[in-house]
């Protein structure tokens, strides 16, 4: 990477892929061949389609459920799924691209019972909802998948929220209903937003709750239509519940669960609310800032704390903000685009570090690096402050709040400390 950072850019970005729709690598057992994916599906006119939802899983990579498509000739008993949710560690330049944001993920077919069965042992619930297809749509559907997984066309360029396995999933039905399943979604919102699925079903994994809504900027607060929604398996499988037919007739002919349960109830998680938690854990910390600042008056060890504790928030307060630049201006992550968590996140705190180290054996930093110090919290303090104010404009509608409770009696407190140990001169 050009720009500095970029092992702590790496991990950020790992959290941003956990999330949005399950990856899996590519399987190691051999996928149903191209001839005999093709063969399975070469009579469409009994073929049953089926809407494959798999419950989230507790693992990172599982959090948000995944899904699929499974043809089955009722007659044999074969079945084919068809999984748009697979990458494969040997392509060529993998760690560049997972940085970038230039992700290739694949479609595949496997054996359906097989790929049914794995869920199912992996101990997470699989949905089951078999669709009211007229033959001409089954056929539509059919060609289309056997076409996605060939060779030349299974590889796709992945985004977490608008091109994943699920909208991919969603894309192939639509494209089989004519329209349909979009027409009746895409002017109709609850006016939740990729931020709101994203906290909702990221809770549980701290670091990638916490990693994921610190590196998401602007573009994940606007409210998404219905259809927008279907990125998240749980959200698809509701849609194709309520769509009717233009007869009439409910799309969905049947629903089952495996394993077969008395408790089949959906997971609809719930976004948490942790702006108190937040807000209580930025006052102890500014509380303890503080009292370090009052023990380095009196010890000599206290001044070696205060000054190691200033050090290390700056550095990593610092290096976050480079972090999320480093995404916004040199990835394409856009989920990671015009992030307000910068005005509280500054790499001007870099600034203040020669300040701390001379603090470890000097009652007060030298008058150009304590200069260089006021300067680097000063800029840090008033991006804060914009920050705090900027919420009263549209333009500034980031749902970041949390954070900037939790920062800001952090930032204000480095910044008094700062003041009284750097030499009080003009700059």
């Amino acid at each position: 990477m050009s720009f500095p950072g970029w092992r702590a850019l790496a991990l950020v970005v790992l959290c941003l892929a956990a999330f949005a729709a399950p990856a899996q690598i590519a399987p190691t057992a051999s996928p149903v061949p191209e001839g005999d994916a093709a063969e399975a599906v070469a009579a469409p006119a009994p073929l049953q389609v089926y809407l494959v939802t798999v419950e989230p899983g507790e693992l990172y990579w599982q959090r948000f459920g995944h899904n699929a498509i499974l043809l089955r000739d009722p007659d044999s008993g074969r079945s084919v799924s068809y999984n748009f949710g697979y990458f494969d560690f040997a392509q060529q330049d993998f760690l560049l691209r997972f940085v970038r944001g230039r992700m290739l993920y694949q479609a595949v077919a496997l054996d359906g019972d097989a790929d049914l069965s794995g869920y199912v042992e992996d101990g997470r619930r699989v949905w089951l909802q078999e669709l009211r297809l007229d033959p001409e749509a089954v056929a539509t559907l059919a060609a289309y998948l056997a076409e996605q997984v060939r060779p030349e066309n299974r590889d796709y360029r992945y985004d977490y929220y608008s091109i994943n396995c699920s909208t991919r999933v969603r894309d192939a039905l639509d494209l089989a209903l004519g329209g349909a399943l979009r027409r009746a979604t895409e002017h109709r919102s609850h006016g939740w937003t990729y931020r709101r699925f994203t906290r909702a079903y990221a809770q549980g994994v701290p670091w990638l709750y916490l990693g994921t809504d610190l590196a998401l900027g602007q573009p994940v607060d606007e409210p998404l239509s219905i259809w927008d929604e279907g990125f998240i398996p749980g959200e698809l499988k509701r849609q194709i519940r309520d769509l009717k037919r233009a007869d009439g007739l409910p799309l969905l002919l049947s629903e089952q669960v495996l394993p077969a349960t008395a408790d089949s109830a959906d997971i609809w998680p719930l976004p948490p609310d942790w702006r108190a938690p937040f807000a209580a854990l930025g006052i102890v910390l500014a509380g303890l800032l503080l009292a370090l600042s009052r023990l380095s008056e009196l010890y000599p060890w206290g001044r070696v704390v205060l000054a190691l504790s200033g050090a290390g928030l700056s550095l990593a307060l610092g290096a976050a903000g480079v972090v999320l630049a480093g995404l916004w201006l040199g990835t394409d992550h856009a989920a990671a685009y015009r992030n307000e968590n910068l005005l509280l996140l500054s790499p001007s705190w870099w600034l203040t570090l020669p300040a701390w180290i001379q603090l470890l054996w000097r009652e007060q930093a030298s008058t150009r690096v304590g200069q260089l110090a006021r300067i680097g919290a000063w800029l840090a303090f008033a991006l804060v402050v914009f920050a705090t104010l900027s919420k009263v404009f549209r333009s500034f509608d980031q749902s970041n709040i949390e954070w900037l409770l939790l920062l800001g009696p952090l930032v204000l407190v480095l910044r008094l400390v700062l003041a009284r140990r750097c030499v009080a001169e003009a700059v």
